[in-house]
């Protein structure tokens, strides 16, 4: 099993995609009718990945306030809720808005707190600068502490392109590490 997580500030859509990469019905990434609800402590997806890689993909909310779980979330926990040092951190997806003025500084932290804390190389971290507005323009570089991360520019219209994204990083960054699968 792949443990992936997916984090960054509130309302950057982190939900939308882990929900749209996990195939999960319960909303469609880009879905203007969908109601933001924000995602209490943690929820982990479980799917398979077109290469057949079985995923744990752990959507972290974006609230601050579950900040002393975060540790518990590095390592890992098994289903009754006790660590479990077979469930490391194989990766994780960073994603933020950059039209929001606080996401660019706020990506740091969860940089430090999911890459440098779970002892992950920059390269177990892909990371979406996910813009609401496919018009909006974006930015040549991302924040410093980013510079060494892999960085996609995405939108709700980029599907195609989120799921590529994913496919390569699922490849590239677990793959080649001794994926684990069921």
């Amino acid at each position: 099993m792949v443990k992936l997580l997916i984090a960054g500030p509130k309302q950057a859509g982190k939900t939308s995609i882990a929900n749209f990469l996990s195939d999960n019905s319960r909303s469609k990434i880009g879905d203007s009718a969908a109601q933001y609800e924000p995602t209490a402590g943690c929820r982990i997806l479980e799917f398979d990945a077109s290469n057949g890689a079985s995923v744990e993909l752990w959507d972290v909310s974006g609230d601050q306030q579950y900040e002393n779980c975060w540790p518990a979330i590095c390592q890992g926990v098994d289903k009754r809720g006790s660590p479990d040092s077979e469930t490391p951190v194989d990766g994780v997806i960073l994603v933020y808005n950059p039209e929001f003025p606080t996401h660019d500084t706020e990506v740091g932290l969860w940089y430090d707190a999911f890459v440098k804390n779970c002892n992950l190389p920059d390269s177990k971290c892909l990371v979406f600068t996910h813009r609401g507005d496919p018009k909006g323009g974006f930015r040549s570089r991302p924040p410093p502490k980013l510079e060494g991360c892999v960085v996609h520019n995405t939108t709700f219209t980029s599907t195609l392109e989120i799921r590529e994204h994913f496919e390569n990083f699922l490849q590239s960054a677990v793959g080649g590490s001794g994926m684990r699968r069921k």
